[in-house]
């Protein structure tokens, strides 16, 4: 018989599947404002993103744990998305795009972290997977 699962704090949200918007980014948008701003002229409150591409300008953050910070990179360069994902949810009433990437240089070396502004595109396509429910506040920190 198995056991039940101990409660380990997980803070569980669910959801229905909404739509489903494939969207494709102008050459200099900046991708973060770009969507947010589709977020919030839609009126996506909740969603899961995924993203491929790459960028020309890549603004980075990672958390240090040691200094309790957040540190930040800056790559001016043609970058490949390895791997692109996040979500959408509400911050003091308004949707918020919380996303986070790899990028590949030109020899394959990686780097990735939590997509500030600045990163800008230089070909990119997403999918927002809009999902319904309640859509919980942002709790964590960015």
């Amino acid at each position: 018989m198995p056991k039940e699962p101990k409660n380990t704090g997980v803070k569980v949200f669910s959801f229905d599947p909404g739509r489903i918007h494939l969207l494709s980014f102008s050459q200099g948008d900046d991708l973060l404002d770009s969507l947010t701003a589709f977020a919030r002229s839609n009126g996506v409150l909740a969603a899961t993103i995924t993203f491929l591409g790459s960028v020309s300008r890549a603004d980075l953050s990672w958390y240090d744990p040691d200094a309790g910070d957040y540190r930040t990179l800056v790559r001016e360069e043609q970058l490949e998305v390895a791997g692109g994902t996040g979500n959408i949810s509400l911050y003091e009433g308004q949707p918020l795009v919380h996303i986070h990437a790899v990028f590949a240089d030109s020899t394959g070396k990686t780097i990735g972290g939590h997509i500030n502004q600045g990163t800008t595109v230089f070909a990119m396509e997403a999918t927002v997977q809009q999902l319904t429910g309640e859509p919980p506040e942002f709790w964590g920190t960015l």
